[in-house]
Parts: C-alpha cells; sequence; structure tokens
C-alpha cells in the first residue's frame, strides 16, 4: 500500500473510531442522566466524548472534574472585605474591590469582574453625593440591594442619585442582611433622618428566615460556602443577627455562630412556625417604622403578593410593588450566567419603579 493510500486509510479509520466514541459517549451520557433528562439543556457545551470523559472521571474521583453547568466561584480581590461588628454580626471594610464571578465554558475558565467601592462609613459608592444635599435618600437591604454582581455605577442606588442630584443617596446594604440588620442601621442614622428624607428598604420572601436566622438558613449558608468559597477557612467569629420574640412578645436583637461547623444542634435544629416567622418579621418591620416619621418606600422584590408580612403596614411605609411578575417584560437578568444576582436590567427595573415615588425636590411631607 503506497504512503498516500495509507494516510486515506489511517484518516478514515479515526474518523470512524471517533464517530464511534461519540455514539458510545452519548449512550454513556444518557444512562448516567436518564432520571433528569427531561431538565438538561437542549445542547451541550462541549462534545458528547468529552462530557462522558469529564463525567466518568467525576464519578472516580468526585469533586476533581467540575460540570460547567454547576460550576461557579467568586472571589473578592483584595482580600479582607468583611468585618466584624458586634451589632450586625459583619460589616464591610472601606476600600475598592473586584467582585470575580468564575465560571466554566466549553471547558475553560471565564469570569466577570465588577468594581465595588466601600466608603469610609460602610455605604456602598454611589456616584457624586453632596455633603450639602438638600435631602437625604437611605437605602437599606441585602446583596440584591447591595448591587452584588454590578459595578458601582449599575446599581440602582447610583441611577437614583444621577436622577435626584440635589439628594445624596447613601446605600446601606449587604449581602445576607436582612430587616434585622436594617433595624440596627436605622437605630445607627436615626439621627440624621431630617423632614423630606426618604428611606428606601428592601424586602423579598427569603428575608424571613434570615429574620429569625432559621437552622435552615444556616445549612444554606455552609452549602453555599462549600460551593463557591471551598477554599475559605471557615472563621468562629463570623456571626449572624438574629431576631425573636421573648415571653412578653417583646422583640430582641442577637448574634449566634454563622457557620454550622461551630454549633451543629442549632444547625440541625427544628425549624421555627410559619406563624412565628411572620411575627418576628412583622414586628421588625413596626420598629424599623419607629425609628423616623419620614416616608419608608416599602421596595417587594421577590415573593408572593399574599405575604402576611405585607399586611396592615405601619402609617409611613408605602409598598412598591417591584417582583418579576409585576413587570410586563422580562427583566430578572444574571451575572453573565455566573451568578443569580440581578445585573443591570434587574436594577434597571428597581430603578423605574422607585423614581416616581420619590418626591421631587421641596415637596411638601405628606
Amino acid at each position: 500500500m503506497s504512503g498516500a493510500k495509507k494516510a486515506v486509510f489511517y484518516a478514515v479509520l479515526a474518523a470512524i473510531v471517533l464517530a464511534a466514541l461519540e455514539i458510545a459517549s452519548s449512550a454513556f451520557l444518557y444512562v448516567v442522566n436518564k432520571d433528569s433528562i427531561a431538565s438538561l439543556p437542549g445542547a451541550p457545551s462541549e462534545p458528547a466524548t468529552f462530557l462522558a470523559v469529564r463525567t466518568g472521571l467525576s464519578l472516580l474521583f468526585p469533586g476533581t472534574f467540575p460540570d460547567p453547568a454547576t460550576y461557579r466561584r467568586m472571589t473578592r480581590l483584595p482580600a479582607g472585605f468583611f468585618a466584624e461588628d458586634p451589632e450586625q454580626g459583619y460589616r464591610a471594610n472601606p476600600g475598592r474591590y473586584i467582585f470575580r464571578y468564575s465560571g466554566l465554558k466549553q471547558g475553560k475558565s471565564e469570569h466577570l469582574d465588577a468594581v465595588v467601592t466601600v466608603s469610609a462609613d460602610g455605604t456602598r459608592s454611589t456616584g457624586n453625593a453632596r455633603a450639602d444635599a438638600a435631602r437625604r435618600i437611605f437605602v437599606l437591604g441585602d446583596s440584591y440591594v447591595f448591587g452584588d454582581g454590578v459595578n458601582d455605577e449599575q446599581t440602582f442606588s447610583f441611577l437614583l442619585q444621577t436622577a435626584f442630584p440635589d439628594a445624596s443617596v447613601h446605600l446601606h446594604a449587604l449581602a445576607g442582611y436582612s430587616w434585622a440588620n436594617a433595624l440596627v442601621t436605622m437605630e445607627r442614622i436615626k439621627d440624621r433622618i431630617r423632614p423630606g428624607d426618604i428611606v428606601v428598604l428592601g424586602y423579598a420572601y427569603y428575608y424571613k428566615e434570615r429574620h429569625v436566622a432559621a437552622p435552615s438558613r444556616l445549612r444554606s449558608i455552609r452549602d453555599w460556602m462549600a460551593s463557591t468559597f471551598p477554599d475559605v477557612e471557615l472563621d468562629p467569629k463570623d456571626r449572624l443577627i438574629r431576631a425573636r420574640l421573648d415571653g412578653g412578645n417583646r422583640l430582641i436583637l442577637d448574634t449566634i455562630p454563622m457557620h454550622c461547623k461551630f454549633d451543629p444542634a442549632y444547625c440541625n435544629g427544628p425549624a421555627p412556625s410559619p406563624d412565628y416567622v411572620d411575627r418576628v418579621s412583622s414586628e421588625l418591620l413596626r420598629a424599623i417604622a419607629s425609628k423616623t416619621r419620614e416616608k419608608i418606600v416599602l421596595l417587594h422584590m421577590f415573593g408572593p403578593k399574599n405575604d402576611p408580612v405585607l399586611r396592615d403596614l405601619p402609617a409611613n411605609v408605602e409598598l412598591i410593588a417591584a417582583t418579576p411578575q409585576d413587570f410586563s417584560y422580562v427583566m430578572q437578568d444574571n451575572i453573565m450566567g455566573l451568578d443569580d444576582h440581578g445585573g443591570p436590567y434587574w436594577h434597571y427595573a428597581m430603578y423605574s419603579r422607585l423614581k416616581p415615588v420619590i418626591p421631587p425636590p421641596g415637596a411638601a411631607r405628606q
């Protein structure tokens, strides 16, 4: 056989072998995933052979060869973003940070960077806020409100600052915060709230388990840390704020260890009743509202309309419906698929609901 014929023969043979491997790999993937095949994405991001090899190796060596569909990491650069806080449990250290979100696409690592600037008072930068501003807008909430995943200039608080240059917007929010944290913040800033100022308070149905530091909340932190921050050493000084009612139905705040590792009995304890969680949440909202006579805009971001916590609101609280179901268009984006937090479209949607309810400069207080 001539050299040219040999080359053609081996090329055809190689193609047949590869095709056979693809067919065998597809069959293998079907067997492995047949129970969940209805929920699999329509088109794989890499050839079946690679998927089969990676799946097989993952079965033999768990955690060594991550699945691109579930592999996501988050890094804050530089280190030292969080600091201890005796009342809040934790707070953000001032500085300029990069929040890096990483994932796998077609077997290759990719990442997105977001610039996060924390001011000396622990608030996130909202742009050019004037020190002598005629009024203030205080924004309180969690990671969605803070803007995890987006740059300083993309948060809805930054958009409000741009829309109301006469005001200074102060973003008091942080990942994992709840109304218990908001109550501590309101106690700290209550003497700074002047007539005509406005408080924006974020809310989502998942806040409720945070309010009472439910065992399920600690377990979700445990699982999230293991998947997103596998190399971070857990610190016993990390704490969560907890709201509870005493025997006289009085609201009490304290802190508990954040990580199940340091209090496994609590972590595996019984869930508080839904009625109790709702009562604690309602008491928190009443306590927050009592810290000021000014208008509080309650931004309902996620959850059902019939949430008991949203009934019988204090007189100075105005409910703003801003869940995905309240928009006529798709607005719930994410961080390029690398994280589940709201991206720029989501933040603009929140801004579009808040701007009309903020009175113009000089408007009389109702």
